[in-house]
């Protein structure tokens, strides 16, 4: 597998556009639109927030057959908590993006993502649609990605180019998120996560499903920035068989070759979005080794990457390891305060239930680097995860003190 460059418009057959509709004060893009020139097997996975945006109730509806063939998103506007006017609206969204595009509305996907609880002002997005879909071009993901971008720094692309037997794959990908990223999705239910994956590999929607579920659970379900999950959190896949390989069956060689390449994909943009979270000043990752089970080893991991006060020590360069043994004891993941090992970067902290001297200064400086590990071992059993979080600055707080004005 290798990287290539091109993004969501990087595989056969797939177009994309971006561009300002009037919904950001900043004038910056805040409409983008991915085509298919030919109809997808299609998957997606969803916020489990019970409160969460039309769009993700209207996509699981749209996505019931396995099929898609677009998907249109709006930013600086979630409309989520907008009433009944808010279905409305999204379904109105994919409905001209479907006139615009000659295809069924149930054919469209739809996403948004921004403040929650403001009136979509749909009437400016059905204005610049056919403006939107006029541009669309196969050098158009640039444009796609800097529509769906809310207090990103980055935009966030991806293509990779792999084989399927004989034939050569292409997959790419267009993310946001910054903030109020704490992910939990679901195939069933599963400013916010948004994550777009076009392919021109011929698979199965089933086979599809399974790899999305698979991978997410790998990648954006085991980062935190700030511990609040949103309600709009999304990842779509469409696959168009241009590749023209065998159709990928559920539980083929096939199969796992395309989910790794899909985990790949999500696990790159999964960390460009905690390396560009909202104030972080640095990237940690957090590996748990030798829990008792799987579930064990990704709770704990998850539970000290969202410690608000393990975060917050992190900003301040303190290796305070006290609060990572307090994060993991109340995870709900079996622990044993005697068995436990806690490393700070290369260097031991904590074993046999206290501390472990090390050489003055040595961790003031390991905290002080811009990459740190945090590497626990419950010493339990065999299974193990890794987390990615970042720090908690004063910057963070300054920002989501006023985001909504």
């Amino acid at each position: 597998m290798k990287i290539i460059s091109g993004g969501v418009t990087a595989p056969k057959g797939f177009k994309a556009n971006g561009l300002y509709c009037g919904i950001k004060k900043s004038k910056n893009n805040d409409l983008a639109l991915i085509y298919s020139e030919v109809p997808c097997a299609a998957a997606g996975v969803f916020t489990a927030n019970k409160v969460h945006a039309s769009c993700v109730e209207i996509n699981q509806e749209h996505l019931k057959d396995g099929k898609a063939q677009a998907i249109i998103a709006n930013s600086g506007n979630a409309n989520c908590m907008t009433g009944k006017s808010g279905f409305e609206n999204s379904r109105r969204m994919a409905s001209v993006a479907a006139r615009a595009l000659g295809l069924k509305d149930s054919d469209v996907c739809v996403a948004s993502t921004g403040v929650i609880g403001h009136s979509l002002p749909i009437e400016k997005i059905s204005d610049a649609v056919p403006a939107l879909a006029k541009g669309l071009s196969s050098g158009g993901s640039k444009n796609a990605a800097r529509g769906i971008m809310t207090t990103d720094t980055t935009m966030k692309e991806v293509a990779v180019e792999f084989m399927i037997g004989t034939s050569r794959v292409r997959m790419g990908a267009i993310a946001k998120g910054a903030g109020m990223i704490h992910p939990q999705m679901e195939l069933s239910k599963h400013a916010t996560m948004l994550c777009f994956v076009t392919t021109d590999a011929a698979i199965a929607p089933k086979a599809l499903r399974e790899s999305l579920d698979a991978a997410t659970q790998k990648s954006f379900n085991m980062i935190t920035i700030d511990g609040d999950m949103s309600t709009n959190d999304m990842v779509l896949v469409l696959g168009n068989g241009k590749a023209q390989n065998k159709t990928i069956a559920p539980n083929s060689k096939e199969a796992g070759v395309f989910a790794e390449a899909l985990e790949s994909i999500l696990l790159r943009l999964a960390q460009m979005m905690v390396r560009d979270a909202e104030g972080a000043t640095k990237f940690v990752t957090v590996r748990v080794n030798n829990a008792k089970s799987s579930e064990d080893a990704r709770i704990a991991a998850r539970a000290v990457a969202s410690s608000t006060l393990v975060k917050c020590a992190l900003f301040g360069s303190d290796p305070n390891w006290g609060r990572i043994a307090a994060a993991v004891g109340h995870s709900g993941a079996s622990v044993d305060p005697w068995k436990i090992k806690i490393f700070l970067g290369k260097f031991l902290v904590s074993k046999d239930g206290g501390a472990v001297v090390n050489k003055p200064g040595v961790l003031d400086r390991e905290l002080k680097k811009k990459d740190i590990a945090i590497t626990l071992d419950l010493g339990l059993g065999s299974h193990s995860a890794t987390a990615y979080t970042c720090d908690l600055s004063t910057n963070y707080v300054k920002l989501n003190s006023a985001y909504h004005t």
